[in-house]
């Protein structure tokens, strides 16, 4: 859990799922929902969430961010990013290249990344199932 990392691996982190958010140009919604929701559950102090939202104009490289990561931080933002570039409904062709660049950085194979791919879609189907019994 992100929650588990330290306090800079977190906050590196939500900055580099603010990177892959806006790397398209545009930051919608349900981006910074899930942007929001992940520093809630990686807890980070309220302060660190508004130096988090002022680099939502100007997010930092990703390159800096996962070299502050762990391996295993590496792979948990792998695994974040592509959530937080699903969100919206499609993935960008830059948001696909920016998962690619963390993959190779984090050392995930073609086909690890692939199960992450699928691992968001069964989690957004599951997800959206809840509108047959909530409505």
């Amino acid at each position: 859990m992100v929650n588990g990392l330290t306090i800079e691996e977190r906050l590196a982190h939500a900055q580099l799922m603010v990177a892959v958010a806006s790397v398209d140009g545009e930051l919608v919604q349900e981006e910074l929902v899930m942007i929001e929701s992940l520093m809630g559950k990686s807890m980070l102090h309220p302060e660190m969430r508004v130096d988090v939202r002022n680099t939502l104009n100007h997010p930092l490289e990703i390159e800096k961010c996962m070299e502050i990561l762990s391996n295993s931080g590496q792979k948990m933002a792998l695994r974040d990013a592509v959530l937080v570039s699903a969100c919206d409904g499609e993935y960008d062709k830059k948001e696909i290249r920016i998962i690619k660049k963390i993959a190779e950085i984090a050392e995930v194979d073609t086909e690890t990344l692939s199960k992450i791919y699928q691992w968001v879609e069964d989690y957004w189907s599951v997800y959206n199932k809840s509108t047959n019994f909530l409505t």
